[in-house]
């Protein structure tokens, strides 16, 4: 069988059994990969349990609260370890004998959706071939590039309703809500989703453009256009890779209902981890909501008892953060969600239409939308020229370099206390790597600063986060201390500056960290503090990402002035010595990556234990070796520089009991 990939006016034939990636395409086409016993425990484990690195699985009895962003589970938890946990001795969900039922008839039973898979296999009982992937029959793949130059036309709200590609009503709406103009990813997106209805969608474009607006509109289109069979059903489904995303574009979802009455008849229900289930369940059959938005964990639990009960009739798919699905590792999440909502559909396997947004596209996101694109045509739209920078152009960036990591610290404060105290309504978001360092600073900032300082990191529980987003986004002056959590989609208005102490998880999400400033065409700016050791770093954002920055500036840490801070401090050494070595367990694991010599990065951080005490000399105490197992460092001669190794008596060696000590997780 042979598929086809048509790209301008270029069309080429590849065999379906020898996938091939096409040179210059933006999607390279293969078999659809077929789902292959899915890991039960998979999706919660990001989104509900702490990554436990002395067991390297995921706690079944860890907090519900738990994030689903990477940050909290690597470089806070682990010790070298990249990635996501080993998943051979976890049940798949084919062998998963107690959920042979998929816990309730109200679901996939009544549609005999559980015979659909061959027990102990990896393809579908019907159709499979001997690779394991599944060929649906007479499926093709027809891609049109739109490219970001195809196109220099300035679309309007008044031009689409000109046109009638949208109504009155969600004009109105749009208009009240003060739209001085559309963004270049609206411009090119809203008007081919609403007229080509038998196509897929793929847009790239830069953090901050306007994306959630831009399938947010044609899914109120749809569902005016549609109202008789539209009403008490669930219409769209947008899948959302973080808890405080799902709830900001339900934030969005009811603004546009707010300014038009008839608008409110197509409700929105959010579902995310760290909420009450059964709760969740009431408020769906009570207000039926025609739009539905949530992480993947609670949507597959969700659909798993439910799905026969409210997502029959779907008509929307949307995958907002598309790349940050997949880094977190919820690839098979997403194809396990998307073969269900084609399963459950009452029109066909091949009637729900997706739409993809991602800021990037690497074989990750390629691979994915081979997987999940239903429709025979898919349209790429490309919002990004490939020879501009992916970091938004109004944002001024600023290095600041200092000789040592500890300089980060007296570098950030000094700079906080400066700028905090004297500018205007002064609103700024401190990015950093671990949450026991994300905890550290905002307690020291609180006694430093006379702002509002807020803490936000994955091990906040969820009504607490909802609050202090809620929180932050209406006022006028504060600082939010957090980690990778609030490097993604987070929305806030009038970020004045972004500042970052050391590196990001990923190389991306430097981008998307100062992509929360120079929002909806307003200007900002980025301030980076960070060691010598460091640099490498951002020579491999310029030459990957186009990333130029231009300010930098060195600094030279004042003794007197690091010294009165190291007296205000008010931490013990006990605590110091944890969050030090968080660090140096989240540099582990990425420093080979980011072209920084481990050698010289590493013994820097560990020194910066001594520098805060005011003992240059002061190594880390480590009672016995267990800490260097996990770190991926008992063999290595640095340690010495780095550690004060105590041997532990025999009953608290590896071999024997655990004492408290040894079970601490960093």
């Amino acid at each position: 069988m042979l598929r086809h990939c048509s790209l301008g006016l270029v069309t080429t034939q590849i065999s379906a059994i020898a996938p091939l990636r096409l040179v210059g395409s933006p999607l390279f086409c293969r078999s659809y990969q077929d789902f292959a016993g899915r890991d039960r425990r998979s999706s919660r484990s990001r989104e509900d349990k702490p990554y436990n690195s002395r067991t390297r699985r995921f706690d079944d009895e860890g907090s519900s609260n738990y994030s689903s962003s990477r940050d909290d589970y690597r470089g806070q938890n682990t010790y070298g370890f990249r990635g996501k946990a080993p998943r051979k001795n976890f049940s798949s969900r084919d062998n998963y004998s107690s959920r042979d039922n998929f816990r309730s008839s109200n679901g996939f039973q009544e549609r005999g959706y559980k015979n659909k898979f061959s027990k102990n296999t990896k393809s579908y009982s019907k159709g499979g071939n001997t690779s394991g992937s599944f060929i649906p029959e007479g499926k093709m793949a027809k891609m049109t590039h739109i490219g970001k130059s195809d196109s220099d036309i300035v679309v309007t709200l008044e031009s689409l309703l000109e046109k009638n590609v949208i109504s009155r009503d969600l004009y109105d709406s749009i208009s009240r809500m003060g739209f001085e103009q559309l963004t270049p990813v609206q411009q090119k997106t809203i008007e081919p989703i609403i007229t080509n209805s038998d196509s897929d969608i793929i847009a790239r474009a830069k953090t901050g453009t306007g994306k959630t607006f831009a399938f947010l509109l044609p899914i109120f289109q749809h569902l005016l256009n549609t109202k008789i069979d539209s009403q008490n059903k669930v219409k769209s489904v947008i899948v959302a890779p973080t808890r405080d995303l799902a709830l900001q574009i339900e934030d969005e979802v009811r603004k546009i209902h707010s300014k038009n009455r008839k608008l409110k008849a197509f409700e929105c229900v959010s579902l995310v981890g760290g909420t009450n289930f059964d709760r969740s369940i009431r408020y769906i059959e009570k207000v039926s909501p025609s739009i539905v938005i949530g992480t993947p964990g609670r949507l597959i639990d969700v659909m798993e008892k439910f799905g026969n009960k409210f997502f029959k009739d779907v008509d929307f798919k949307v995958l907002d953060e598309a790349d940050r699905l997949l880094e977190i590792g919820f690839k098979e999440d997403l194809s396990y969600i998307n073969k269900m909502l084609n399963t459950l559909n009452t029109n066909s396997t091949e009637h729900i239409r997706t739409l993809l947004f991602s800021a990037t596209l690497d074989h990750k996101v390629q691979s994915l939308s081979n997987d999940i694109m239903n429709k025979e045509e898919c349209l790429y739209i490309d919002t990004i020229d490939e020879n501009e920078p992916q970091a938004h152009e109004k944002i001024d960036q600023t290095l600041v370099v200092g000789e040592t990591f500890a300089d980060n610290l007296y570098a950030a404060i000094e700079h906080i206390r400066e700028f905090g105290t004297k500018t205007p309504n002064y609103k700024s978001i401190l990015f950093l790597p671990t949450v026991k360092f994300t905890k550290f600073m905002a307690t020291i900032l609180k006694r430093q600063v006379k702002l509002p300082i807020y803490e936000f990191h994955g091990q906040i529980d969820q009504k607490k986060r909802t609050r202090i987003v809620n929180e932050f986004k209406t006022m006028k002056k504060g600082l939010l201390v957090c980690t990778d959590v609030g490097a993604r989609g987070m929305d806030f208005p009038n970020i004045t500056e972004v500042l970052q102490i050391g590196l990001p998880s990923e190389i991306p999400n430097y981008i998307h960290r100062i992509g929360r400033t120079a929002r909806s065409g307003k200007e900002g700016s980025s301030v980076t503090f960070i060691s010598k050791e460091e640099l490498p770093f951002f020579e491999i954002l310029e030459d990957k990402h186009n990333v130029t920055i231009k300010n930098i500036r060195k600094f030279e840490a004042q003794p007197h002035v690091m010294a009165d801070l190291s007296l205000r401090l008010h931490v013990s050494e006990d605590e110091l010595q944890e969050i030090i070595l968080s660090v140096i367990s989240f540099y582990r694991a990425c420093l080979k990556d980011y072209g920084i010599n481990y050698k010289n990065m590493l013994p820097q951080i560990a020194h910066t234990y001594g520098t805060l005490l005011q003992n240059e000399d002061k190594r880390i105490p480590l009672a016995g070796n267990h800490i260097l197992n996990r770190l991926g460092m008992d063999r290595d001669p640095i340690a010495t520089k780095m550690f004060q190794i105590d041997e532990m008596p025999n009953q608290y060696n590896r071999r024997g009991p655990r004492s408290n000590y040894n079970r601490r997780r960093f």
